[in-house]
Formats: structure tokens, C-alpha cells, sequence
């Protein structure tokens, strides 16, 4: 009778057991890129973007004849676990050096792009339009219009199994980020990162349809007779 009893009943339940989907791993890469410098006159040398776009040289050189600079590094992740929070998918680094015939305030486009290719396929991009402003020494300079309410128009992405949220910007270095300003100090390095959160998302049961209800009803009611049946066998056998 056990024996039965627990084939049986495994059977019945078996539409009611789901395993958990295993957590998905991401790739992707995050895309930077300078272009279009507007407004940029003046000093020497002037403004430049160089490295298929990933580096801006602004105006005016310090004394090793080098210029201040901003140089956005992409990120390539290949098989990120998730359940990650503020993961680096970003990256400015400013190098603001001492410089000289750099009271300049210019305009260039900066370009972000985010692209998943696991566990699903998935694309956007944001653009913003900065304003830079090189002040005369020793005041510390400025990247105007980098706003984080800009940014959270990318996304939240929902992948294979995988929630990307709270795209955001964090500031580490010299310099410090109000959400819509950068200031890096004479002689200070700042890095800008943009960061989010990986997430897995495992779906809930399906609710069993009425015909898996009516099976078990069936199957329970089955067993119950059995066991009146073996009951009332029992008894007979017992009265005579």
C-alpha cells in the first residue's frame, strides 16, 4: 500500500512542482564616444578628439606641453553573474592639468550605448550634449548639462531572466558630481563611472489550469476509494 500510495501521489503532484530557472550570466559592452567640439576658439593648442573618438584634449597644454584631458574607456563584460549592485558598465577619466590659455567654455556630444548580448539581445543609447567650461587658473573647471536625469532615460532593460536598473553615476577621484555637474580641481584626477544593478528574475509557478485541478481532485478521490475499499475488505475478513 505505501509504495502505491507514493507513486500515486507523486504522479498527481508532479504538475505542481516547478524548478527554479538558473540564474543567467550577461554579457555586454559599453560604448563611449566624443564628437562634434563647438565653440572651442582660442588657445593653443585648441580642442581635439582623438582614439576613434575616446579622447578629448581640451585647450591650452601645461608646462610638459600636454593638455587636459577627458578619455572614456568601454567597457566588455563577458558572463557577469547577476544579483550585482552599481556594477561598473562606464567610464570617463578627467585629467585636469595646470594649464595655461584655457578660459574657454565649449559645447561637445558625448555618446553612450549599452548593448546586451546575453542572456537576451538588447540596445540603447543616450546623448549629451556638454558644456565644458576651462576657467583661469587656479579655479577649478567644470562639465556642465551631464545630467543624471539624462541618463536614466537608458534603460531599465529586462532581458532572459535578468532585471538591469538604477543606471546611474558615480563619481570617484578628486573631483565631486551633483547630478548634473562634474568639477574637477586643478591638478585632479576624476573618474566618472556609470554603474547599475544586475538582477535575476525568476518567474513565479504558473497557476495549474482547471484541467490539472480536475486531475487531482480525480486522482485524490481515487485514492480515497481505494483505501474505503481495503478498509471494508479488512472488515469482512475480520467478521468471519
Amino acid at each position: 500500500m505505501g509504495s502505491a500510495f507514493k507513486i500515486l501521489t507523486a504522479g498527481l503532484l508532479a504538475g505542481l512542482v516547478h524548478s527554479p530557472a538558473s540564474a543567467a550570466l550577461v554579457s555586454f559592452t559599453g560604448d563611449g564616444n566624443f564628437s562634434n567640439v563647438t565653440n572651442c576658439s582660442g588657445g593653443s593648442p585648441g580642442c581635439s578628439i582623438t582614439n576613434n573618438g575616446n579622447v578629448l584634449n581640451m585647450s591650452g597644454a601645461a608646462k610638459n606641453h600636454k593638455p587636459s584631458t577627458l578619455t572614456i574607456t568601454d567597457i566588455i563584460g563577458t558572463d557577469i553573474s547577476t544579483n550585482k549592485n552599481d556594477f561598473v558598465i562606464g567610464k570617463i577619466t578627467w585629467v585636469n592639468l595646470a594649464t595655461y590659455n584655457t578660459d574657454q567654455n565649449f559645447n561637445v556630444n558625448y555618446s553612450f550605448s549599452l548593448h546586451f548580448t546575453s542572456p537576451s539581445d538588447s540596445l540603447d543609447s543616450q546623448l549629451f550634449n556638454l558644456n565644458i567650461r576651462q576657467t583661469t587658473n587656479p579655479s577649478a573647471d567644470n562639465v556642465f548639462s551631464i545630467t543624471q536625469s539624462t541618463l536614466s532615460n537608458l534603460g531599465p532593460f529586462i532581458l532572459n531572466g535578468v532585471e538591469v536598473s538604477d543606471i546611474h553615476f558615480v563619481e570617484y577621484g578628486d573631483g565631486w558630481y551633483d547630478g548634473s555637474k562634474w568639477t574637477n580641481p586643478e591638478g585632479g584626477t576624476s573618474t566618472l563611472k556609470i554603474v547599475a544593478d544586475f538582477k535575476s528574475v525568476i518567474a513565479a509557478p504558473p497557476v495549474p489550469e482547471p484541467s490539472t485541478w480536475a486531475m487531482m481532485i480525480l486522482g485524490f478521490a481515487g485514492v480515497g476509494f481505494m483505501f474505503y475499499r481495503r478498509d471494508r475488505g479488512a472488515k469482512a475478513l475480520t467478521a468471519t
